[in-house]
């Protein structure tokens, strides 16, 4: 979104799309809002907001709600987004089945679906159509909604992968091969006919957990995925970094340790193979095939192919010395990068994320180490370290509000940005 300070040599015209542009924007940023508000804080004259107002109203954009408690004059009206305007699908393809979630036009999730796994061989451009429809179909049951498209508007869908935005090709794909060469924004643009939205999933949680998590507030953000994966979503100045190619924030292919800098990989990189919640199952079970039998006992499994990564964690909350010394390798590593991050960022805000949220003790566990990692490392301010707030919702949440973002920037392209003007 374009930010800028308004010119008094633009035509009318212009002026008034300018205008109505940040008008909009500005309530999206600060509802539910008045008109009063409004006028002082954009120096938008009164009547200009009000007519302004009253057509985002007429087109079905900003709706009238309760009036603002005050305790004297005139009680102002307060405006907020229109969530009925359209619905909006997002996805995500990163998590061990399908996720999908449609979402009304404020970003909230109203339905959720859970699809099929994403197994190699698998089409995943059918697969995922199918999927959609079925969240649709029982979300029109549900609702007593007749078939078609009706008020869905747009798709976002995020990928565990490089993604060419220009295009919508899969160009990059270490995790899941049945991804790479895909164009999933032209198989779904055939069948749905509306507007197909790609992105790396990483960065559309970072995306998720700015504007509706324990990023508001925030202009500089880092959002860490722990999963299968490892990756980092990036926010510099409220603007995605994306980088050259689009695969800025694939910090799974960090190189810990000198010893390691030329470690290959066709697939995981060197900080997903040792620091991963995969990770913490496959540590395990060479502990155990090495003859440790006190962390299958602790984790109150028979066979080390019952051991999971909350079984190992519990293990390790119950003090269990083995199950420990695997939780506090992975600490170390993720508070290496995440060091690394901070020093090359500044961030205001680390937000984990991923499978590890699901972790028993996982504050306890890993943030704390984490904390207190960073906190001796790094000699001047640390930003804070946190959980999501949206946890496993982070994805289909990011996708669908880059669903929504992208079908108003061309309507409401232009935005003040409050932080630059101090």
């Amino acid at each position: 979104m374009k930010t800028l300070k308004i010119s008094r040599a633009a035509n009318a015209n212009l002026q008034n799309k300018i205008n109505m542009s940040v008008v909009f924007n500005y309530l999206r940023e600060h509802e539910p809002t008045y008109r009063a508000r409004i006028s002082r804080d954009l120096n938008i004259s009164a009547p200009a907001v009000s007519r302004i107002v009253d057509k985002l109203i007429e087109d079905g954009y900003v709706v009238e709600t309760e009036k603002l408690k005050i305790h004297s004059g005139k009680r102002p009206t307060q405006l907020r987004i229109n969530a009925n305007k359209c619905n909006v699908i997002g996805v995500d393809l990163v998590k061990e089945r399908i996720k999908i979630a449609i979402s009304d036009f404020s970003g909230r999730i109203i339905s959720t679906y859970q699809g099929c796994r994403i197994s190699e061989g698998i089409d995943i451009g059918g697969a995922l159509i199918d999927e959609i429809e079925k969240a649709l179909a029982r979300y029109r049951g549900e609702r007593k909604i007749d078939t078609g498209t009706g008020d869905l508007k747009a798709i976002g869908v995020g990928v565990p992968a490089v993604i060419d935005i220009d295009t919508g090709w899969v160009t990059e794909a270490p995790l899941y091969d049945s991804l790479r060469g895909v164009n999933l924004r032209k198989i779904l643009s055939e069948r749905f006919d509306i507007p197909i939205f790609v992105e790396n999933v990483v960065k559309l949680s970072a995306l998720g957990e700015k504007h509706y998590g324990q990023g508001r507030n925030h202009t500089d953000i880092v959002f860490i995925e722990v999963s299968n994966g490892i990756g980092a979503g990036i926010i510099v100045d409220n603007h995605l970094i994306r980088g050259t190619n689009g695969s800025a924030g694939e910090i799974g292919l960090s190189i810990i340790g000198r010893d390691n800098l030329r470690y290959k990989t066709t697939s995981k990189g060197y900080l997903e193979k040792n620091a991963s919640v995969e990770a913490i199952v496959e540590k395990a079970r060479r502990e155990v095939a090495g003859g440790d039998g006190s962390l299958l006992q602790e984790a109150a499994c028979k066979d080390p192919s019952e051991l999971t990564p909350s079984a190992v964690c519990r293990a390790a909350n119950g003090g269990n010395e083995t199950a420990k010394r695997i939780i506090n390798g992975i600490t170390e590593s993720l508070s290496l990068v995440t060091v690394n991050l901070i020093l090359i960022l500044n961030p205001q805000i680390i937000v984990f994320g991923g499978d590890i949220c699901s972790l028993p003790g996982v504050e306890r566990l890993f943030l704390d180490p984490i904390r207190e990692a960073v906190s001796e490392s790094i000699p001047f301010c640390v930003p804070k370290i946190t959980m999501s707030s949206l946890r496993e919702n982070a994805g289909v949440v990011g996708a669908s509000f880059l669903a929504i973002e992208s079908l108003l920037l061309g309507e409401f392209p232009y935005a003040i940005d409050f932080d630059l003007l101090g």
